[in-house]
């Protein structure tokens, strides 16, 4: 099965899901490769922090070829795909091969808005290849708020089918990524972990694993981002504005011993 993780915006946490979800799907005992699409290269360079073994990844930044990745996915199980933001002809080529295209959204407006060009360019993709899945996934919801609540009411005027499964903005994440790992490395009793493990068994069985329970309302429900100090530097992954992140509790980080 050939996974596309695909949006036009950067900063979606496009590789972040790419990354994690190949690691669960080798934790399953699935043969996987990542294909990192991405002309920078992000997946390769986390690898290259701790010379991650747990599954095959390759660098192909150019036009991919169809009778190449049809070979890929003969070998393995699974093939995913970490395909490059913005619209060109490398993401065609890599929607026009795939099984099944994961879209991932923030619940903001603007990032809704941005997506558009992204579904209209898979919808023409499905003019000639009807087969092609799509699931929208909402990412980096922050918890026990308004906006996360609201989220799925948000992306629902795509008009395309949403995942159960969502993942949240949590500093486990981060943290894993910059340490060369995945989230289940890191802090395998994490709700990020476990956010993870439910929507890589939500794409191989068509059910989401039933661990994360009720809503998270460990969050006050309305949270207000605190006013920027002069020198603020705006980042996808700056807690001092515009981003609200749930700590998680210490644990200890066995990735050092663990293959996944």
């Amino acid at each position: 099965m050939i996974i596309s993780i695909v949006n036009q915006k950067g900063g979606v946490g496009k590789t972040t899901i790419a990354i994690n979800l190949a690691a669960s799907l080798a934790r399953k005992n699935l043969s996987m490769v990542l294909i990192d699409a991405d002309p920078q290269g992000s997946a390769i360079q986390w690898h290259a922090v701790e010379n991650n073994q747990a599954f095959d990844i390759l660098h192909h930044p150019d036009t991919l070829n169809k009778t190449d990745i049809e070979e890929l996915a003969q070998n393995y199980d699974y093939v995913v795909i970490d395909a490059p933001p913005a619209i060109s002809d490398i993401t065609r080529a890599i929607l026009a091969f795939t099984d099944l295209a994961v879209v991932p959204l923030t619940p903001s407006s603007l990032d809704v808005w941005s997506c558009s060009g992204t579904v209209e360019m898979i919808k023409e993709i499905q003019q000639f290849k009807p087969n092609l899945d799509v699931k929208l996934l909402i990412n980096r919801k922050i918890p026990g708020t308004r906006v996360g609540r609201e989220a799925r009411e948000m992306v629902r005027v795509f008009d395309l089918d949403i995942l159960a499964s969502e993942l949240c903005q949590r500093v486990a994440f981060i943290d894993a990524m910059t340490s060369g790992v995945s989230v289940m490395q890191y802090a395998p009793s994490s709700k990020a972990a476990k956010e993870v493990e439910s929507l890589c068994e939500e794409i191989v069985t068509g059910s989401p694993q039933q661990t994360m329970g009720a809503e998270d309302t460990s969050q006050e429900e309305e949270m207000v981002a605190p006013t920027p100090q002069e020198g603020t530097v705006f980042t996808d992954t700056n807690p001092s504005y515009g981003e609200i992140y749930e700590e998680e509790e210490e644990t200890e980080k066995p990735y050092l011993r663990s293959a996944f």
